[in-house]
């Protein structure tokens, strides 16, 4: 996996050169739950800013777009709000694409921007918790529906220089999940996970496979977590 990270991280170093000082280079790295995302990005993270110096690079989490529970409780369907929570339709896609716009407006050096976070114990967001900085000049923005092509969606894909889907086997991820909802407690113990699994995350799964626009870039994750990289 190593090579991996540092061929991905060694491309978006060389890719930053070709661009305006003013400008950043933007990345979306998609996949279904379980596929590998928040590690892959966590990653590149650390071989970019060992490259390029600190403060180079940074990973936005679309997770810190989830709505509320207090929003939540607003839906016209409360239950389903809370029992379908993770699908496209429990994020706030306006203000994600907000952001994003943002963050693809020429660099102003004085002007440090906010996103949110999100605190998997609370399970709610926390505003303004990431700062972007002008230094900032390659962004990784990780989430399950950054490539859909339903309206508004199709909007996030237009604004980034190179969009990564993660292909993972449904059952690898299905056992990483289970690990996941119970050490952030969204499950006391595995038949809840998997539950949750069977009724949420794998429909949300199934909804990312058909309704996705083509990647950029393909990454293989296998059993090993090792990795083989498709260019299309």
């Amino acid at each position: 996996m190593n090579q991996t990270y540092n061929s991905l991280a060694n491309y978006l170093v060389e890719k930053l050169t070709l661009l305006s000082p003013e400008n950043r280079y933007l990345v979306s790295i998609a996949g279904i739950p379980g596929s590998g995302k928040s590690t892959l990005s966590k990653n590149l993270i650390q071989r970019i800013n060992y490259l390029m110096g600190n403060n180079r690079s940074i990973v936005i989490p679309m997770d810190g777009f989830h709505y509320s529970k207090k929003e939540l409780t607003t839906f016209p369907n409360v239950e389903e709000a809370f029992a379908r929570r993770g699908a496209h339709w429990t994020f706030d896609i306006k203000s994600l694409l907000t952001l994003i716009e943002k963050l693809r407006l020429p660099i102003n050096e004085d002007l440090t921007i906010n996103a949110p976070s999100f605190d998997h114990l609370k399970g709610d967001p926390e505003p303004d918790d990431i700062k972007i900085l002008p230094s900032h000049k390659i962004i990784l923005i990780e989430g399950l529906y950054l490539h859909l092509k339903i309206p508004m969606w199709n909007s996030i894909a237009l604004h980034m220089d190179d969009t990564w889907f993660i292909h993972v086997n449904q059952e690898i991820a299905k056992e990483r999940i289970i690990k996941r909802h119970i050490k952030t407690q969204i499950a006391e113990n595995e038949e809840q996970a998997i539950f949750r699994i069977e009724n949420n995350d794998m429909i949300n799964a199934d909804y990312i496979l058909k309704n996705s626009l083509s990647p950029t870039r393909i990454i293989y994750s296998i059993v090993d977590d090792e990795s083989n990289i498709n260019q299309t």
